[in-house]
């Protein structure tokens, strides 16, 4: 067992072929909706289980050179915005910590704990958007999204 994150609102671990995230059951729920509106997108990992506080996915093995990675990810910057839209998710967070390239240079959305329904009036943790977030994690190869 491999801890990957443990702060006062959430511990995530991975375990063989799994990440196991648990928070509060709020953000568990609200989590567990948004990857299952994704699911058809291909831009999440698969749901293994699912308890009252506890998230287990298949665990995304992260390309080890970043400027590759960057590189890559620019190559679906455009259909991961418009899959979240489809899906009316505002992911609220979308660092380059929540977007994780996998096998086949196929990218994974993860962390939805903060996501919200484009129509909900509550704030964004992340209020610049998440077409700026997207942005920004693209920012190293000087790459930037219109989202016009």
């Amino acid at each position: 067992m491999r801890v990957m994150m443990d702060n006062q609102y959430s511990k995530v671990w991975q375990d063989g072929p799994w990440v196991y995230k648990r928070q509060h059951e709020f953000m568990t729920d609200n989590e567990f909706w948004c990857l299952r509106q994704m699911e058809q997108s291909g831009y999440v990992p698969e749901v293994h289980q699912v308890d009252r506080d506890l998230i287990r996915t298949r665990y995304i093995r992260k390309d080890p050179n970043e400027m590759v990675y960057r590189a890559r990810l620019f190559a679906h910057e455009r259909p991961i915005l418009e899959a979240l839209w489809k899906a009316g998710i505002r992911h609220g967070d979308l660092t380059e910590y929540a977007i994780v390239l996998g096998e086949e240079n196929r990218p994974y959305l993860i962390d939805f704990a903060e996501s919200r329904l484009w129509n909900d009036p509550r704030p964004d943790k992340r209020p610049e958007g998440d077409a700026h977030w997207l942005n920004y994690a693209l920012g190293m190869i000087g790459a930037k999204y219109d989202a016009q």
